[in-house]
Protein backbone atom coordinates (compact mmCIF):
# COMPACT_ATOMS: atom_id res chain seq x y z
CA UNK A 1 0.00 0.00 0.00
CA UNK A 2 1.17 3.38 -0.82
CA UNK A 3 1.86 6.17 1.91
CA UNK A 4 -0.04 9.52 1.42
CA UNK A 5 1.63 12.76 2.89
CA UNK A 6 -0.03 16.28 3.22
CA UNK A 7 1.78 19.37 3.13
CA UNK A 8 0.18 23.02 2.97
CA UNK A 9 0.53 24.12 -0.77
CA UNK A 10 1.42 28.82 -0.40
CA UNK A 11 -2.40 29.38 -0.86
CA UNK A 12 -3.54 27.32 2.31
CA UNK A 13 -4.44 23.72 0.16
CA UNK A 14 -3.22 20.63 0.86
CA UNK A 15 -0.49 19.37 -1.82
CA UNK A 16 -0.70 15.49 -1.43
CA UNK A 17 2.43 13.44 -2.97
CA UNK A 18 2.30 9.59 -3.25
CA UNK A 19 5.06 7.91 -2.77
CA UNK A 20 5.84 5.26 -5.76
CA UNK A 21 5.72 1.73 -4.20
CA UNK A 22 8.42 -0.33 -3.62
CA UNK A 23 10.55 2.60 -3.92
CA UNK A 24 12.75 1.78 -1.57
CA UNK A 25 13.16 -1.48 -3.00
CA UNK A 26 14.46 -0.27 -6.66
CA UNK A 27 16.90 1.78 -4.97
CA UNK A 28 18.16 -1.44 -3.35
CA UNK A 29 18.58 -3.09 -6.34
CA UNK A 30 19.73 -0.28 -8.65
CA UNK A 31 23.72 -1.25 -9.83
CA UNK A 32 26.44 0.61 -8.00
CA UNK A 33 28.95 2.43 -10.77
CA UNK A 34 31.42 -0.28 -9.72
CA UNK A 35 28.82 -2.75 -10.94
CA UNK A 36 28.61 -0.62 -13.72
CA UNK A 37 32.06 -0.55 -14.89
CA UNK A 38 32.38 -4.80 -13.92
CA UNK A 39 29.76 -5.03 -16.90
CA UNK A 40 30.93 -2.93 -19.60
CA UNK A 41 34.36 -4.47 -18.51
CA UNK A 42 32.87 -8.35 -18.58
CA UNK A 43 31.12 -6.91 -22.40
CA UNK A 44 34.39 -5.47 -23.87
CA UNK A 45 36.32 -8.73 -22.84
CA UNK A 46 34.07 -11.04 -24.80
CA UNK A 47 34.00 -8.45 -27.60
CA UNK A 48 37.68 -8.70 -27.55
CA UNK A 49 37.86 -12.59 -27.68
CA UNK A 50 35.29 -12.89 -30.22
CA UNK A 51 36.25 -14.59 -33.55
CA UNK A 52 35.49 -11.43 -35.51
CA UNK A 53 36.33 -7.35 -35.17
CA UNK A 54 33.66 -5.41 -34.00
CA UNK A 55 33.37 -0.97 -33.84
CA UNK A 56 30.30 0.63 -32.44
CA UNK A 57 29.37 4.06 -33.87
CA UNK A 58 27.11 6.32 -32.59
CA UNK A 59 24.57 8.30 -34.84
CA UNK A 60 27.12 10.37 -36.37
CA UNK A 61 29.42 7.50 -37.00
CA UNK A 62 31.90 8.47 -34.29
CA UNK A 63 33.53 5.67 -32.35
CA UNK A 64 32.13 4.37 -29.59
CA UNK A 65 34.27 1.10 -29.33
CA UNK A 66 36.18 -0.75 -30.85
CA UNK A 67 37.60 -4.10 -29.48
CA UNK A 68 41.04 -5.72 -30.31
CA UNK A 69 40.05 -7.60 -33.10
CA UNK A 70 39.51 -4.42 -35.32
CA UNK A 71 42.32 -2.64 -33.23
CA UNK A 72 45.21 -5.23 -34.22
CA UNK A 73 43.52 -5.45 -38.51
CA UNK A 74 43.78 -2.05 -38.56
CA UNK A 75 47.39 -1.65 -36.73
CA UNK A 76 45.52 1.05 -34.35
CA UNK A 77 45.28 2.30 -30.57
CA UNK A 78 41.90 1.29 -29.56
CA UNK A 79 41.56 3.45 -26.63
CA UNK A 80 43.23 6.44 -29.27
CA UNK A 81 40.26 5.10 -32.02
CA UNK A 82 37.33 6.08 -29.56
CA UNK A 83 35.68 9.12 -30.53
CA UNK A 84 37.26 9.46 -34.20
CA UNK A 85 35.08 9.17 -37.27
CA UNK A 86 34.88 6.14 -38.77
CA UNK A 87 36.37 7.42 -42.33
CA UNK A 88 39.57 7.97 -40.18
CA UNK A 89 39.80 3.84 -40.73
CA UNK A 90 37.30 3.55 -44.00
CA UNK A 91 37.45 6.33 -46.06
CA UNK A 92 34.94 5.05 -48.51
CA UNK A 93 33.00 3.84 -45.74
CA UNK A 94 29.15 3.47 -46.07
CA UNK A 95 28.07 3.44 -42.65
CA UNK A 96 26.40 6.80 -42.75
CA UNK A 97 23.81 5.10 -45.58
CA UNK A 98 23.05 2.14 -43.43
CA UNK A 99 22.45 4.74 -40.63
CA UNK A 100 19.79 6.45 -42.81
CA UNK A 101 18.04 3.54 -43.74
CA UNK A 102 18.25 1.62 -40.75
CA UNK A 103 18.69 -1.29 -42.71
CA UNK A 104 21.24 -4.03 -42.27
CA UNK A 105 23.97 -4.47 -44.84
CA UNK A 106 25.40 -8.03 -44.98
CA UNK A 107 28.54 -9.25 -46.23
CA UNK A 108 29.84 -6.15 -47.92
CA UNK A 109 32.61 -5.21 -49.39
CA UNK A 110 34.66 -2.79 -47.57
CA UNK A 111 38.43 -1.07 -48.30
CA UNK A 112 40.74 -0.34 -45.83
CA UNK A 113 42.82 2.78 -46.05
CA UNK A 114 45.62 0.49 -47.04
CA UNK A 115 43.83 -0.27 -49.38
CA UNK A 116 43.11 -4.09 -48.77
CA UNK A 117 39.52 -5.12 -48.86
CA UNK A 118 37.49 -7.01 -46.17
CA UNK A 119 33.74 -8.68 -46.20
CA UNK A 120 31.76 -7.02 -43.61
CA UNK A 121 28.09 -6.78 -41.92
CA UNK A 122 26.58 -3.07 -41.18
CA UNK A 123 24.28 -3.28 -38.31
CA UNK A 124 21.91 -0.70 -37.11
CA UNK A 125 21.17 -0.27 -33.58
CA UNK A 126 17.73 0.49 -32.85
CA UNK A 127 16.05 1.17 -29.72
CA UNK A 128 12.29 2.83 -29.34
CA UNK A 129 12.09 2.48 -33.25
CA UNK A 130 14.68 4.59 -33.89
CA UNK A 131 18.50 4.26 -35.05
CA UNK A 132 20.89 5.21 -32.14
CA UNK A 133 23.85 4.06 -33.67
CA UNK A 134 25.70 1.28 -35.77
CA UNK A 135 28.25 -1.64 -35.59
CA UNK A 136 30.77 -2.52 -37.92
CA UNK A 137 31.67 -6.41 -37.93
CA UNK A 138 34.04 -8.01 -40.04
CA UNK A 139 33.09 -11.65 -41.10
CA UNK A 140 36.44 -12.81 -40.76
CA UNK A 141 39.54 -12.36 -37.91
CA UNK A 142 41.84 -11.00 -40.63
CA UNK A 143 42.37 -10.01 -44.12
CA UNK A 144 44.68 -13.52 -44.52
CA UNK A 145 41.58 -15.91 -43.83
CA UNK A 146 39.49 -13.89 -46.18
CA UNK A 147 42.03 -13.49 -49.19
CA UNK A 148 42.66 -17.17 -48.64
CA UNK A 149 39.14 -17.82 -49.07
CA UNK A 150 38.51 -15.69 -51.82
CA UNK A 151 41.04 -17.48 -53.80
CA UNK A 152 39.72 -20.58 -52.83
CA UNK A 153 36.21 -19.62 -54.38
CA UNK A 154 38.19 -17.82 -57.54
CA UNK A 155 39.76 -21.01 -58.45
CA UNK A 156 36.73 -22.96 -57.62
CA UNK A 157 34.56 -20.89 -59.77
CA UNK A 158 37.16 -21.25 -62.64
CA UNK A 159 36.97 -24.77 -61.99
CA UNK A 160 33.43 -25.01 -62.53
CA UNK A 161 33.49 -22.50 -65.27
CA UNK A 162 36.00 -24.93 -66.97
CA UNK A 163 34.21 -27.55 -66.68
CA UNK A 164 31.06 -26.12 -67.44
CA UNK A 165 32.60 -25.16 -70.38
CA UNK A 166 33.69 -28.49 -70.96
CA UNK A 167 30.66 -30.43 -70.88
CA UNK A 168 28.49 -27.85 -72.68
CA UNK A 169 30.91 -28.29 -75.74
CA UNK A 170 30.82 -32.40 -75.24
CA UNK A 171 26.62 -32.56 -74.72
CA UNK A 172 25.95 -29.55 -77.26
CA UNK A 173 25.88 -29.93 -81.42
CA UNK A 174 28.83 -28.85 -83.59
CA UNK A 175 27.32 -28.91 -86.71
CA UNK A 176 24.72 -27.32 -88.74
CA UNK A 177 23.14 -28.12 -92.14
CA UNK A 178 25.34 -25.28 -93.55
CA UNK A 179 28.12 -27.40 -92.34
CA UNK A 180 27.11 -30.21 -95.04
CA UNK A 181 29.07 -29.09 -98.20
CA UNK A 182 27.27 -29.28 -101.54
CA UNK A 183 24.87 -28.26 -104.02
CA UNK A 184 24.08 -31.27 -106.13
CA UNK A 185 20.88 -32.46 -106.41
CA UNK A 186 21.51 -35.71 -104.09
CA UNK A 187 22.46 -33.65 -100.89
CA UNK A 188 20.03 -30.97 -101.45
CA UNK A 189 17.07 -33.64 -101.28
CA UNK A 190 18.70 -35.01 -98.55
CA UNK A 191 19.28 -31.57 -96.26
CA UNK A 192 15.52 -30.64 -97.37
CA UNK A 193 13.94 -33.90 -96.03
CA UNK A 194 16.29 -33.92 -93.10
CA UNK A 195 15.42 -30.56 -92.27
CA UNK A 196 11.49 -31.66 -92.31
CA UNK A 197 12.38 -34.33 -90.30
CA UNK A 198 13.98 -31.72 -87.88
CA UNK A 199 10.97 -29.60 -86.69
CA UNK A 200 9.36 -32.79 -85.39
CA UNK A 201 9.69 -35.24 -82.52
CA UNK A 202 9.81 -38.28 -83.50
CA UNK A 203 13.07 -41.02 -83.93
CA UNK A 204 15.18 -40.51 -87.23
CA UNK A 205 16.85 -43.48 -88.74
CA UNK A 206 19.98 -42.64 -91.05
CA UNK A 207 21.81 -45.03 -93.24
CA UNK A 208 24.84 -44.16 -95.21
CA UNK A 209 27.77 -46.32 -95.99
CA UNK A 210 31.26 -45.14 -94.20
CA UNK A 211 31.96 -41.72 -94.00
CA UNK A 212 29.12 -40.05 -95.92
CA UNK A 213 28.87 -37.28 -92.95
CA UNK A 214 25.96 -39.19 -91.25
CA UNK A 215 26.99 -37.90 -88.00
CA UNK A 216 27.42 -34.01 -89.47
CA UNK A 217 23.50 -34.68 -90.21
CA UNK A 218 22.64 -35.93 -86.74
CA UNK A 219 24.30 -32.65 -85.06
CA UNK A 220 22.08 -30.77 -87.31
CA UNK A 221 18.72 -32.14 -87.09
CA UNK A 222 19.56 -31.21 -83.31
CA UNK A 223 20.95 -27.60 -83.94
CA UNK A 224 17.64 -27.08 -86.30
CA UNK A 225 14.91 -28.36 -84.29
CA UNK A 226 12.91 -27.57 -80.71
CA UNK A 227 15.71 -29.02 -78.64
CA UNK A 228 18.64 -27.24 -80.00
CA UNK A 229 19.21 -25.36 -76.55
CA UNK A 230 19.18 -28.96 -74.31
CA UNK A 231 22.27 -31.57 -74.46
CA UNK A 232 22.92 -33.26 -77.44
CA UNK A 233 24.56 -36.59 -76.24
CA UNK A 234 26.59 -38.90 -78.69
CA UNK A 235 27.19 -42.36 -78.01
CA UNK A 236 29.17 -45.14 -80.37
CA UNK A 237 27.76 -48.37 -79.77
CA UNK A 238 30.72 -50.03 -81.91
CA UNK A 239 33.08 -48.22 -79.52
CA UNK A 240 32.16 -50.06 -76.06
CA UNK A 241 31.92 -53.55 -74.68
CA UNK A 242 28.87 -55.52 -75.06
CA UNK A 243 28.99 -56.24 -71.60
CA UNK A 244 29.20 -52.24 -71.03
CA UNK A 245 26.60 -50.96 -73.00
CA UNK A 246 23.81 -51.37 -70.87
CA UNK A 247 25.06 -49.71 -67.80
CA UNK A 248 26.64 -47.06 -69.95
CA UNK A 249 23.03 -46.09 -71.59
CA UNK A 250 21.20 -46.70 -68.78
CA UNK A 251 22.97 -45.79 -65.92
CA UNK A 252 23.08 -47.80 -62.27
CA UNK A 253 22.75 -46.89 -59.13
CA UNK A 254 25.20 -47.63 -55.91
CA UNK A 255 25.90 -51.10 -55.56
CA UNK A 256 24.08 -52.31 -58.82
CA UNK A 257 26.64 -55.10 -59.35
CA UNK A 258 30.00 -56.28 -58.51
CA UNK A 259 32.78 -53.79 -59.63
CA UNK A 260 29.91 -51.24 -59.92
CA UNK A 261 30.89 -47.52 -58.74
CA UNK A 262 30.00 -46.43 -55.25
CA UNK A 263 28.61 -43.13 -56.27
CA UNK A 264 26.59 -45.39 -59.10
CA UNK A 265 26.24 -44.18 -62.79
CA UNK A 266 24.25 -41.17 -64.77
CA UNK A 267 24.11 -43.06 -68.29
CA UNK A 268 23.52 -41.48 -71.56
CA UNK A 269 19.60 -41.91 -71.70
CA UNK A 270 20.10 -39.34 -68.93
CA UNK A 271 22.19 -36.84 -69.92
CA UNK A 272 20.22 -36.55 -72.89
CA UNK A 273 17.24 -35.44 -71.07
CA UNK A 274 15.35 -32.20 -72.64
CA UNK A 275 17.42 -32.94 -75.57
CA UNK A 276 18.75 -35.36 -78.42
CA UNK A 277 20.56 -39.27 -78.03
CA UNK A 278 22.40 -39.89 -80.75
CA UNK A 279 23.71 -43.91 -80.91
CA UNK A 280 25.90 -44.57 -83.90
CA UNK A 281 26.47 -48.14 -85.32
CA UNK A 282 22.95 -48.99 -83.94
CA UNK A 283 23.49 -52.04 -85.37
CA UNK A 284 25.74 -52.92 -82.78
CA UNK A 285 22.94 -52.90 -80.02
CA UNK A 286 22.51 -56.00 -78.37
CA UNK A 287 19.04 -57.54 -78.32
CA UNK A 288 18.31 -57.22 -74.69
CA UNK A 289 19.53 -53.66 -74.69
CA UNK A 290 17.22 -52.91 -78.04
CA UNK A 291 14.45 -53.89 -76.06
CA UNK A 292 14.82 -51.87 -72.90
CA UNK A 293 15.18 -48.90 -75.31
CA UNK A 294 12.32 -49.19 -77.36
CA UNK A 295 10.44 -49.21 -73.91
CA UNK A 296 12.07 -46.49 -72.97
CA UNK A 297 11.70 -44.58 -76.44
CA UNK A 298 7.78 -45.58 -76.18
CA UNK A 299 7.14 -44.56 -72.53
CA UNK A 300 9.77 -41.82 -72.32
CA UNK A 301 10.08 -43.84 -68.36
CA UNK A 302 13.93 -44.99 -67.09
CA UNK A 303 14.99 -47.37 -64.97
CA UNK A 304 18.73 -47.65 -63.90
CA UNK A 305 20.43 -51.06 -63.57
CA UNK A 306 19.24 -51.69 -60.24
CA UNK A 307 17.24 -49.29 -58.93
CA UNK A 308 13.45 -49.94 -57.81
CA UNK A 309 11.98 -46.81 -59.22
CA UNK A 310 11.90 -45.30 -62.69
CA UNK A 311 12.03 -41.93 -63.43
CA UNK A 312 10.69 -39.77 -66.48
CA UNK A 313 12.84 -38.70 -69.19
CA UNK A 314 12.29 -36.41 -72.29
CA UNK A 315 14.85 -36.75 -75.41
CA UNK A 316 14.85 -37.51 -78.96
CA UNK A 317 16.17 -40.55 -80.34
CA UNK A 318 18.92 -40.09 -83.74
CA UNK A 319 20.09 -43.50 -84.83
CA UNK A 320 22.69 -43.77 -87.77
CA UNK A 321 24.18 -47.25 -89.24
CA UNK A 322 25.98 -48.57 -92.46
CA UNK A 323 24.61 -51.66 -92.03
CA UNK A 324 21.14 -53.64 -93.46
CA UNK A 325 19.06 -53.57 -90.25
CA UNK A 326 16.61 -55.49 -92.60
CA UNK A 327 19.38 -58.13 -93.64
CA UNK A 328 19.97 -57.96 -89.72
CA UNK A 329 16.25 -58.70 -89.11
CA UNK A 330 16.17 -61.83 -91.09
CA UNK A 331 18.77 -63.14 -88.98
CA UNK A 332 17.39 -62.66 -85.84
CA UNK A 333 20.10 -59.73 -84.97
CA UNK A 334 18.11 -56.70 -84.75
CA UNK A 335 14.38 -56.57 -83.58
CA UNK A 336 11.67 -56.12 -85.96
CA UNK A 337 9.47 -54.29 -82.82
CA UNK A 338 12.68 -51.81 -82.64
CA UNK A 339 13.69 -51.22 -86.30
CA UNK A 340 9.93 -50.30 -87.30
CA UNK A 341 9.68 -47.55 -84.27
CA UNK A 342 13.33 -46.28 -85.61
CA UNK A 343 12.39 -46.51 -89.31
CA UNK A 344 9.50 -43.92 -88.78
CA UNK A 345 11.74 -41.46 -90.72
CA UNK A 346 14.92 -42.32 -92.63
CA UNK A 347 17.29 -40.49 -94.03
CA UNK A 348 19.93 -42.37 -96.57
CA UNK A 349 22.77 -40.38 -97.00
CA UNK A 350 24.60 -40.34 -100.53
CA UNK A 351 27.82 -41.71 -101.10
CA UNK A 352 30.19 -39.11 -102.98
CA UNK A 353 30.32 -41.28 -106.10
CA UNK A 354 26.37 -40.52 -106.23
CA UNK A 355 27.80 -36.30 -105.82
CA UNK A 356 30.99 -36.30 -108.06
CA UNK A 357 29.84 -32.79 -108.73
CA UNK A 358 30.34 -32.00 -105.00
CA UNK A 359 33.98 -32.93 -105.28
CA UNK A 360 35.73 -29.26 -105.93
CA UNK A 361 33.42 -27.61 -103.73
CA UNK A 362 34.90 -30.13 -100.95
CA UNK A 363 38.05 -29.62 -102.15
CA UNK A 364 38.09 -26.21 -101.68
CA UNK A 365 36.28 -26.29 -98.57
CA UNK A 366 39.15 -28.82 -96.94
CA UNK A 367 42.01 -26.83 -98.18
CA UNK A 368 40.41 -23.28 -96.47
CA UNK A 369 39.70 -25.72 -93.02
CA UNK A 370 43.53 -26.80 -93.03
CA UNK A 371 44.36 -23.07 -93.71
CA UNK A 372 45.74 -23.81 -97.06
CA UNK A 373 44.20 -21.03 -98.79
CA UNK A 374 47.49 -20.16 -100.73
CA UNK A 375 47.66 -23.45 -102.71
CA UNK A 376 45.76 -24.25 -105.85
CA UNK A 377 44.83 -27.76 -107.14
CA UNK A 378 45.45 -28.76 -110.59
CA UNK A 379 42.82 -29.51 -112.89
CA UNK A 380 44.54 -32.64 -113.60
CA UNK A 381 44.30 -33.88 -109.88
CA UNK A 382 40.96 -32.56 -109.57
CA UNK A 383 40.12 -35.30 -112.84
CA UNK A 384 41.53 -37.73 -111.02
CA UNK A 385 40.31 -37.45 -107.26
CA UNK A 386 36.38 -36.89 -109.86
CA UNK A 387 37.12 -40.43 -111.86
CA UNK A 388 37.88 -42.03 -108.23
CA UNK A 389 35.44 -44.44 -107.06
CA UNK A 390 35.65 -43.29 -103.10
CA UNK A 391 34.93 -46.12 -101.13
CA UNK A 392 35.44 -44.43 -97.75
CA UNK A 393 33.54 -41.67 -99.30
CA UNK A 394 34.08 -38.14 -97.54
CA UNK A 395 36.06 -39.15 -94.59
CA UNK A 396 38.09 -40.95 -97.14
CA UNK A 397 38.29 -37.57 -99.60
CA UNK A 398 39.68 -35.55 -96.52
CA UNK A 399 42.70 -38.10 -95.70
CA UNK A 400 43.53 -37.97 -99.73
CA UNK A 401 43.53 -34.18 -99.26
CA UNK A 402 45.91 -34.15 -96.13
CA UNK A 403 48.22 -36.67 -97.42
CA UNK A 404 48.48 -34.38 -100.45
CA UNK A 405 49.21 -31.32 -98.68
CA UNK A 406 51.58 -33.24 -96.80
CA UNK A 407 54.11 -33.39 -99.14
CA UNK A 408 53.36 -30.41 -101.80
CA UNK A 409 55.72 -28.42 -99.86
CA UNK A 410 53.80 -25.22 -100.65
CA UNK A 411 53.10 -25.63 -103.86
CA UNK A 412 50.49 -26.74 -106.44
CA UNK A 413 48.75 -29.87 -105.30
CA UNK A 414 49.30 -31.70 -109.15
CA UNK A 415 48.63 -35.28 -109.23
CA UNK A 416 52.34 -36.45 -108.46
CA UNK A 417 50.66 -35.78 -104.90
CA UNK A 418 48.11 -38.10 -104.55
CA UNK A 419 48.50 -41.52 -102.98
CA UNK A 420 48.55 -43.85 -105.42
CA UNK A 421 46.00 -45.98 -104.53
CA UNK A 422 43.51 -43.42 -106.50
CA UNK A 423 46.00 -42.84 -108.99
CA UNK A 424 45.34 -46.98 -109.87
CA UNK A 425 41.93 -47.16 -109.50
CA UNK A 426 40.35 -43.90 -110.60
CA UNK A 427 39.20 -45.11 -113.76
CA UNK A 428 35.52 -45.65 -113.46
CA UNK A 429 33.88 -48.90 -113.66
CA UNK A 430 32.34 -47.87 -117.18
CA UNK A 431 35.51 -47.81 -118.25
CA UNK A 432 36.19 -51.62 -117.70
CA UNK A 433 32.48 -53.04 -118.13
CA UNK A 434 33.26 -52.30 -122.21
CA UNK A 435 36.01 -55.50 -121.81
CA UNK A 436 34.02 -57.86 -119.57
CA UNK A 437 34.03 -60.18 -122.36
CA UNK A 438 37.34 -60.80 -121.67
CA UNK A 439 40.01 -62.96 -119.84
CA UNK A 440 40.94 -61.95 -116.58
CA UNK A 441 44.93 -61.72 -117.49
CA UNK A 442 44.33 -59.38 -121.14
CA UNK A 443 42.22 -56.92 -119.71
CA UNK A 444 44.70 -56.86 -116.64
CA UNK A 445 47.57 -56.08 -119.10
CA UNK A 446 45.46 -53.64 -120.95
CA UNK A 447 44.10 -52.16 -117.54
CA UNK A 448 48.56 -52.02 -116.81
CA UNK A 449 49.27 -50.39 -120.13
CA UNK A 450 46.86 -47.61 -119.65
CA UNK A 451 48.11 -46.98 -116.33
CA UNK A 452 51.68 -46.58 -117.32
CA UNK A 453 50.70 -44.35 -120.45
CA UNK A 454 48.80 -42.43 -118.61
CA UNK A 455 51.46 -41.94 -115.65
CA UNK A 456 54.29 -41.04 -118.00
CA UNK A 457 52.03 -38.35 -120.11
CA UNK A 458 51.35 -36.65 -116.54
CA UNK A 459 54.56 -36.94 -115.70
CA UNK A 460 55.55 -35.18 -119.33
CA UNK A 461 58.02 -38.08 -119.83
CA UNK A 462 60.14 -37.66 -116.70
CA UNK A 463 60.11 -41.39 -116.08
CA UNK A 464 61.26 -40.39 -112.37
CA UNK A 465 58.35 -38.84 -111.46
CA UNK A 466 56.21 -41.19 -113.23
CA UNK A 467 57.41 -44.21 -110.99
CA UNK A 468 57.08 -41.62 -108.03
CA UNK A 469 53.12 -41.42 -108.91
CA UNK A 470 52.85 -45.21 -109.58
CA UNK A 471 54.46 -46.50 -106.79
CA UNK A 472 57.29 -48.46 -108.01
CA UNK A 473 60.92 -47.98 -109.07
CA UNK A 474 62.22 -46.19 -111.93
CA UNK A 475 63.77 -50.31 -113.18
CA UNK A 476 60.44 -51.53 -112.88
CA UNK A 477 58.68 -48.95 -114.62
CA UNK A 478 61.23 -49.36 -117.95
CA UNK A 479 60.46 -53.01 -117.52
CA UNK A 480 56.87 -53.02 -118.03
CA UNK A 481 57.18 -50.37 -120.71
CA UNK A 482 59.39 -52.53 -122.80
CA UNK A 483 57.15 -55.18 -121.71
CA UNK A 484 54.15 -53.56 -122.88
CA UNK A 485 56.06 -51.67 -126.12
CA UNK A 486 56.00 -48.13 -124.29
CA UNK A 487 58.80 -47.38 -125.42
CA UNK A 488 58.09 -45.05 -127.99
CA UNK A 489 55.41 -43.11 -125.40
CA UNK A 490 59.49 -42.48 -123.66
CA UNK A 491 60.96 -41.29 -127.36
Amino acid sequence: MSHVTEKQLPDGGPLIARKPENADRRRKESASPEEVRNLVEFLGLVLDNVYSGIIVCDINCRIVFMNQVYADLLKADRKQAVGKHIKDYFPNSRLSRALATGTPELGQRCSLKTDAVLLVNRIPLQSDGKTVGIILQTIFKDYKDFTDLVTKLNLLEREVKFQKRALESVLSARFTFDSIIGESKAIKEIKELALKFAKTDSPVLILGDTGTGKELFAHSIHASSNRSSGPFVCLNCAAVPKDLLESELFGYVPGAFTGASKEGKTGQIELANGGTLYLDEIGELPLNAQAKLLRVVENKVLRKLGAVKSDEVDFRLVAATNRDLRDMMSRGEFREDFYYRLSTMILRVPTLTQRVSDIRMLVSHLLKTADKHNIRVTEEALAVLERYDWPGNVRELKNVIDSALSVTEGGDLDVKHLPHEVLGLSCSRGELSEYSNSSLAHEMGRFEKTLLARAVKLAHGNMSKAAKILGISRSTLYEKCRKHRLIAVLT
